[in-house]
């Protein structure tokens, strides 16, 4: 497994995105403006895009989200995989905190990647999410 960085949003992500984030759970406004600002992430397994994530800067600190990972390929640490290559971009940037909108139902992930919760539960497209952050070791 391997994982290339973008700075525009290419195919790959767009259809992971679309199978697991509309097709899978039901979203409808997965694209936003923040695509047009973001990097990304993408994961393969040989030539197959699998994952993928973004990122982008805002304010002091990085936010990573719309993780994504094909469902074959889940449990398989192709998130851990994402959250690590997004963290160490976001390190080449002299980023220190990273902060995600996590869904509640997946949050014991971030918690073992080292992120903890800082906000009350909120909804997103009727999902419930909970804001989580990282201080990043140098």
């Amino acid at each position: 497994m391997n994982t290339k960085t973008y700075t525009t949003l290419p195919q790959e992500a767009k259809d992971i995105r679309i199978e697991v984030f509309v097709k899978e759970q039901g979203f409808e406004n997965e694209f936003d403006e923040i695509d047009t600002i973001s990097h990304r992430i993408v994961a393969f397994d040989e030539r197959k895009p699998i994952g993928t994530c973004r990122f982008f800067k805002e304010n002091d600190h990085y936010t990573i989200g719309r993780v994504a990972v094909l469902k074959e390929y889940r449990n398989q640490h192709m998130g851990n995989l994402l959250l690590e290559s997004a963290e160490n971009e976001i390190k080449k940037l002299n980023g220190d905190l990273i902060v995600v909108h996590a869904q509640v139902r997946i949050h014991p992930f971030y918690e073992k990647q080292g992120y903890i919760q800082f906000s009350q539960i909120d909804d997103d497209e009727g999902v419930p999410h909970m804001w989580m952050k990282k201080k990043i070791q140098y």
